[in-house]
C-alpha cells in the first residue's frame, strides 16, 4: 500500500471536518428539543461555556476517529478519497491502536506535517500508534 501524502490527508480531513460540524449541529437541536420538551418553550439551542465547548469537540472528534478506524479503518472522510488506515500487518488498528492514534491526531495536529520529510509519508500519529494510512488498492482499482 503505498502511503497518502499531505494533500489526501487535508483533503480527507476537510470531508470528516464537515461531517463533525453536521454532527454537532445536530447534537445541539437534539439538546435543544429536550430541553424545550423538559421545560417548555422558548426553543433555545443549548448554551456552554468556552472551555466545556471545547471539551466536548474534542472528545467528539476523539470519538469519531476511534470508532472510525477501529470499525472500517477509515473515516468517511478517508473513504471518499479511497484512504485506509492499516497497521505493519495490513489489518485496521484495533481499538486501542485506533484511540492512541486518534488522541495524538487530535493533541498534536502539526505532526501531520512530518509526512513531508518521511520517506514512507507516515505522520506523527502514524509512528506513534504503529499505522500507516495508505490509499487502498481494493477502492483505486475499482475507479478504472
Amino acid at each position: 500500500m503505498s502511503g497518502a501524502g499531505l494533500v489526501s490527508r487535508c483533503a480527507a480531513a476537510l470531508v470528516d471536518v464537515g461531517v463533525l460540524a453536521a454532527a454537532n449541529a445536530l447534537i445541539g437541536i437534539v439538546l435543544g428539543g429536550i430541553r424545550y420538551t423538559l421545560q417548555g418553550p422558548p426553543y433555545a439551542l443549548p448554551s456552554l461555556p468556552g472551555w466545556a465547548f471545547g471539551v466536548s469537540n474534542w472528545v467528539l472528534v476523539v470519538l469519531y476517529l476511534t470508532a472510525s478506524w477501529t470499525l472500517t479503518g477509515r473515516t468517511p472522510g478517508q473513504l471518499v478519497l479511497g484512504l485506509r488506515v492499516v497497521t505493519e500487518t495490513g489489518r485496521p488498528p484495533g481499538a486501542v491502536r485506533a484511540l492512541v492514534r486518534a488522541l495524538v491526531c487530535v493533541a498534536f495536529p502539526v505532526g501531520v506535517l512530518w509526512t513531508l520529510v518521511s520517506r514512507d509519508t507516515r505522520a506523527v500519529h502514524d509512528l506513534v500508534a504503529g499505522t500507516t494510512l495508505g490509499y487502498d488498492p481494493a477502492v483505486r482499482g475499482a475507479a478504472r
